[in-house]
């Protein structure tokens, strides 16, 4: 892992996805015209940069309790994914 491109890779695509968000809150229009253009490109660098980081040396082999917490919180997403899933697609509320 090359650290001097993860971390500038990793806040530009936090900025972006901030910057989006915000610019599509409906605050104002400025914001809408303005803002996220140059946060979607900021979202863009971001992720050419931090696969380039991540993966510069090799891959990250994580040994231990990093094992674990990485197992413990890929499992923790997909079981989030598996129920938004199931409530919004599968198991559909009954219309009155």
């Amino acid at each position: 892992m090359d650290w001097e491109l993860m971390t500038p890779g990793s806040l530009l695509i936090a900025g972006g996805v901030v910057g989006i968000w915000i610019s599509y809150a409906n605050i104002a229009e400025t914001f809408l015209q303005g803002l996220h253009a140059i946060s979607a490109y900021c979202l863009l660098v971001g992720v050419i940069l931090f696969p380039g980081g991540l993966l510069k040396d090799g891959l990250p082999s994580p040994k231990g309790a990093a094992a674990a917490g990485a197992a413990l919180i890929i499992t923790m997403i997909l079981a989030f994914m598996i129920a938004f899933f199931l409530r919004f697609f599968v198991i559909t509320p009954p219309t009155p």
